[in-house]
């Protein structure tokens, strides 16, 4: 054997505990960021023995159960000991359970509950068939449910629902039971704009309720191309959306900057949630007061030009206001300062060119987080119609009315006062270019209405393709294109008469050129053209065609 040098201390020697990481076996398999970032470690011998200490999503470290692999390499827990039980095991998660897997004590949300009914009223506004189902529901959510005095049941009436004061016994049927139990997706918290500096861990929490449990996904706000839908469970990059479909971005970089959007669905409807998300570089200074860099008020004009995504030079991600969608949107901003239109953050942005508050019709149905149940209606941006949901008595928003009547009066706009919604064309411009038969540049010389269609005549400035017309043989003549299904009073594409160039984007049907409402029209910008040749060039649409089965 060895003998150390006198003086010299040998290091000290860690031991780490049997079986692996969960992302170390599978790395789609995360340690929820909600539940376990607070049980920090740096060491096994930090975690009781059947745990390690693994990554998490929150850029630390935490305790979680360790995984095991046999001898040829499959996943499951073996070579623990057989007589492991659950002894002095505790699990402290509301709803869940010890159990033995493959020898291994570990905690687990119930998956079974008696049928007997014992109906129960918990503090997220619900009636459950029984107190098991309200455990189940606390656990699979990693949250706390309490049961409370049942005060109200609400029967999601055509018209109006019941009056504050009317009092009636708790729902009989079962959380199955279709028809009376459903109830729209809610949220219980505003949805708050974030600003961290580069390099960050941030995470978003849509915290929704709803009749059945509405399933929640995300998804980032992308320019020019097709929004990527994360679920629960689902690893993009930095970007994690845990079991709890709470949304973590770590390591944060400046084109992570954007809006997330959280869809809560379930069988009563939709519920759509904007989280805006600033990331700025250590040590800059972020405007937030409505002025421009001589100190005056900042110029109301610049706020409607189109953001300037020419390429000057280096390319950086910032903020502009899109009057359109009356809010502030990421661009790619290549430093030509063309305008004034371009910012730091979400909040600089808002702060200089939100004339007035956001439309209320627009934003999302917010319970909020009290439990003074009263049902009220709120208008769905997603389905049109107004809908009924339960509020809690404070913390709410502007969308949200006594009757059906008043939400229909007031939405999708002050009758009287008609503001149009921003064009939306079916898909993004990649999924556009590879589905159209024709795509040119060009301006519009000339606008013709008729009745519930129009003409316009386009000066061609380059064809990008052309499967069907020939226009290459149009010379200097300019092109008349159909605009079918138009309402003249919010017209859509957005086709304007003026010397701005435009990517249009259309079908063809017997010869003759036609856009309907939902078409690609926008904006010409090198940045874009250079995106379509690139399509053209690597042939990108017939990978689309082959996978996706476009045409």
């Amino acid at each position: 054997f060895r003998v150390s040098p006198p003086g010299l201390a040998l290091p000290p020697i860690r031991y780490s505990h049997a079986g692996i990481c969960p992302n170390d076996m599978n790395p789609n398999l995360w340690v929820d960021a909600q539940s376990t970032c607070k049980r920090e470690c740096e060491t096994d011998q930090e975690c009781e023995t059947y745990e390690k200490c693994c990554p998490n999503v929150c850029g630390t470290k935490s305790c979680v159960a360790a995984r095991y692999m046999d001898v040829r390499g499959k996943k499951g827990p073996v070579g623990m000991p057989k007589e492991a039980t659950c002894d002095h095991f505790m699990c402290l998660q509301q709803g869940s359970e010890c159990d033995i897997w493959d020898g291994q004590p570990v905690c687990k949300c119930k998956d079974r509950c008696e049928k007997e009914p014992s109906f129960t009223c918990a503090s997220d506004g619900l009636t459950y068939y029984n107190r098991c189902y309200m455990d189940a529901e606390a656990c699979s959510r990693g949250i706390t449910l309490a049961v409370v005095t049942c005060r109200y049941h609400f029967t999601w009436p055509n018209t109006s629902p019941l009056p504050p004061e009317t009092t009636v016994h708790p729902t009989t049927a079962s959380p199955e039971t279709p028809g009376l139990d459903l109830a729209a997706p809610a949220l219980l918290n505003h949805p708050v704009h974030q600003s961290v500096t580069v390099g960050e861990t941030v995470s978003f929490l849509c915290d929704v309720v709803g009749r059945p449990r509405p399933e929640i996904t995300w998804e980032k706000q992308l320019e020019d191309r097709e929004n990527v839908v994360m679920r629960p469970n689902h690893v993009r990059g930095n970007v994690v959306v845990t079991n709890i479909a709470q949304l973590v971005i770590y390591n944060t970089q400046p084109q992570d900057a954007g809006i997330y959007t959280c869809t809560a669905r379930n069988a009563a409807g939709v519920l759509r949630a904007d989280f805006p998300l600033s990331v700025v570089r250590g040590g800059q200074a972020v405007a937030t007061s409505e002025s421009s860099p001589n100190g005056t008020a900042f110029p109301a004009a610049e706020c409607l030009k189109p953001p300037d995504s020419e390429d000057c030079g280096e390319e950086q991600t910032r903020w502009h206001f899109d009057a359109q969608a009356n809010n502030c949107l990421t661009f790619t901003f290549g430093h030509c300062h063309r305008n004034l239109n371009h910012f730091e953050t979400y909040e600089a942005c808002m702060v200089a060119c939100m004339s007035g508050p956001l439309a209320v019709c627009s934003l999302p149905a917010l319970q909020g987080p009290c439990k003074a149940y009263a049902p009220r209606w709120a208008y769905n941006s997603q389905t049109s119609p107004c809908q009924s949901f339960v509020y809690g008595g404070c913390e709410g928003n502007g969308n949200n009315f006594e009757s059906r009547e008043a939400c229909e009066e007031s939405c999708p706009f002050p009758r009287g006062n008609q503001q149009c919604r921003a064009c939306k064309p079916r898909q993004k411009l990649v999924t556009s270019f590879c589905r159209s038969d024709f795509v040119i540049l060009g301006r519009v010389s000339e606008l013709t209405e008729e009745p519930d269609s129009g003409r316009a005549l386009v000066t061609v400035d380059e064809v990008l393709k052309d499967e069907k017309m020939g226009l290459k043989f149009l010379g200097r003549e300019p092109l008349e294109v159909t605009l079918l299904h138009v309402d003249w009073a919010c017209p859509c594409p957005n086709v304007t008469v003026g010397e701005t160039p435009l990517i249009i984007m259309g079908e063809v049907d017997g010869g003759m050129a036609m856009l309907r409402p939902d078409s690609f029209v926008g904006a010409s910008s090198s940045r874009r053209v250079r995106k379509l040749r690139e399509v053209m060039h690597k042939k990108t649409c017939d990978v689309l065609k082959e996978f996706l089965g476009l045409h």
